[in-house]
């Protein structure tokens, strides 16, 4: 898309901005909202996510770069869901009507447009009607159940900027999972929000761990921050752990995937063990039984030049191999005596 919106409906960016930001009111109206489930919590945040990514994003096409917040912008406080609702679907079914008043070609920017804003409306209408049906059924319970972010939302170290809180539920967890684990480290001048190494060693790759906490409640994980762990990791010679409380992006999502990051939310830190890495991905299909490949196969290989060179494999510890398209690793050198760590030596 070029930066002429010269052809698009006029007062288009305005009313587009205006958009956003009403529902930008509504997810943090949504977020500081402590009646709610915790499955009305992952709807909304999902929902949400899904109509404010790809308004941005034209928003952002159109103007060439991120627009800083215009008056248009300012924060619209609501009085009750309905109230908000209302008032963005009217907002879109007047960029919709625009649209199909200026009969804009199938294959134009301006219908791809067209086409997102009516993706951006099924969103709408799916979470309206899920917050709606969640709450009349919980209006017939004698007690609303809290979710987990709102049992914990008022104790010490979750404030803004504050991930004290998850980093220590994340250190406690580590030592009952059997490791040593400390809590803000340095590496060459990079902080580190956990580290850990398992006390008793398992010649496992897992033996070493690096984490990161995002303890957030509405920003969303990029895939900078799935980078940037995995660089942590590859210095430290350990494994990736996330621990969060919000979202990824679903590029985020397939990085994490791809590179073998263990993403742990507030329910895998009360599990009697370290979870495994997500390698696969659910089938949209029924009883049809399609093959199934996990991540080693789907993330490609090493460039061609390096594929053959020796020492070349993907390994966070070195000492250590992929083997199987799962997630487990097998030693380098097999004559090893039992006594002797995989990694010693590399």
């Amino acid at each position: 898309m070029t930066n002429d919106s010269s052809s698009l409906p006029p007062g288009f960016t305005d009313e587009l901005s205006q958009l956003i930001a009403s529902i930008e009111s509504l997810r943090t109206t949504l977020t500081t909202e402590e009646t709610l489930t915790t499955e009305q919590q992952v709807t909304a945040r999902r929902r949400l996510f899904l109509m404010l990514h790809p308004l941005k994003t034209i928003r952002w096409q159109l103007a060439g770069s991120e627009s800083p917040t215009s008056q248009s912008d300012r924060e619209v406080t609501w009085n009750g869901y309905e109230e908000a609702f209302s008032h963005i679907e009217q907002r879109l079914e007047r960029l919709l009507r625009e649209f199909s008043l200026e009969q804009v070609d199938a294959s134009s920017e301006e219908y791809k447009i067209e086409q997102t804003l009516g993706a951006v409306q099924e969103h709408l209408v799916i979470l309206r009607d899920a917050l709606l049906e969640m709450s009349t059924e919980s209006a017939t319970l004698p007690e609303q159940l809290p979710s987990r972010q709102s049992l914990y939302a008022g104790v010490a170290g979750r404030k803004v900027g504050d991930g004290r809180w998850l980093e220590y539920q994340l250190h406690r967890a580590l030592r009952r999972w059997g490791y040593q684990a400390a809590t803000r480290q340095t590496l060459f001048n990079l902080e580190v929000d956990v580290v850990a190494t398992r006390k008793t060693k398992q010649h496992k790759p897992s033996d070493w761990i690096v984490a990161q906490c995002k303890d957030w409640t509405s920003d969303t994980i990029t895939p900078a921050k799935i980078f940037r762990l995995c660089t942590i990791a590859f210095a430290c010679r350990a494994m990736p752990v996330l621990c969060h409380t919000t979202e990824l992006t679903p590029r985020a999502e397939k990085l994490a995937r791809h590179f073998e990051v263990r993403v742990l939310d507030l329910r895998d830190l009360e599990r009697g063990a370290l979870p495994a890495p997500q390698v696969y991905s659910l089938s949209a299909e029924l009883n049809e039984w399609p093959p199934e490949y996990g991540v080693r196969e789907d993330r490609g290989s090493l460039p061609l030049m390096f594929y053959r060179e020796p020492g070349k494999r993907f390994s966070y510890v070195p000492g250590f191999t992929p083997m199987g398209m799962d997630y487990d690793y097998e030693p380098i050198d097999t004559d090893r005596d039992d006594d002797t760590h995989p990694a010693a030596g590399h």
